[in-house]
């Protein structure tokens, strides 16, 4: 890994090269995420559009689901701290 770490100083052209590279990787990555968060909350807005519709509690289905997620990040967020340390 020093190897290519020094040998991406020593040529700049290189350097710049993977640097585009790692610039159109994120972006691509960051479009899909945001595809896939576009989706998440149109299916999110249908299934309350539903649930609205049919008559029953959507409140406490929201709820329920908001909690789920924040239960999620909490995990995530805790798994990520032990492993900084």
């Amino acid at each position: 890994m020093e190897q290519i770490a020094a040998f991406l100083v020593d040529n700049p052209l290189y350097l710049a090269a993977a640097a585009v590279m790692a610039v159109m990787i994120l972006l691509v990555m960051l479009k899909k995420l945001f595809k896939t968060a576009v989706i998440v909350s149109s299916v999110f807005v249908l299934y309350v559009a539903y649930l609205y519709w049919t008559g029953e509690d959507a409140s406490q289905t929201v709820l329920h689901i908001e909690s789920v997620i924040r239960d999620g990040l909490r995990m995530m967020v805790d798994f990520l701290k032990s492993l900084g340390k």
